[in-house]
């Protein structure tokens, strides 16, 4: 009787993780079309944009945030910053690169932009706390001359 009742818990618990699996592996990567605004986050880390025959992929590698003093303790008018390093690696017709860049850089312009071959990658915004990040961004194609 124990025994079937410890294969039945087993099992339960075996359907649960299969099922939790499944849930991260659907949120993994999302599909986009060129254009269209999207987020990338430490839940959903990686992006599709465009279709099978002509896609960027792009994944969100690793944020940091960087804090500290402009200025050594005995300073009376030393200010705090802060400020979040976000790397992405995006891949264009198999091809791979890696970009960093800060979030002050996105608040500096409204936007940061990263030039890729044929597409721009518009950084519009990200958010950042302690535990988790995103970013919103939109690939555009650029226009054949």
């Amino acid at each position: 009787m124990k025994f079937k009742i410890f294969k039945i818990v087993l099992l339960i618990v075996f359907s649960l993780m299969q099922g939790h699996i499944s849930a991260q592996e659907n949120m993994g990567n999302i599909h986009v079309p060129f254009g269209d605004i999207f987020t990338l986050s430490s839940n959903n880390k990686s992006s599709t944009i465009g279709n099978n025959e002509e896609n960027v992929n792009i994944e969100l590698l690793d944020y940091m945030e960087e804090w500290g003093y402009d200025a050594p303790p005995e300073d009376e008018n030393r200010n705090h910053y802060s400020d979040v390093q976000y790397t992405l690696q995006v891949k264009v017709k198999g091809i791979e690169n890696t970009y960093s860049f800060y979030s002050s850089e996105i608040k500096q312009n409204d936007n940061f932009t990263i030039a890729l071959d044929n597409y721009t990658l518009l950084i519009l915004s990200d958010d950042y706390a302690n535990t988790s990040a995103s970013i919103e961004m939109k690939v555009n194609k650029k226009d054949k001359e």
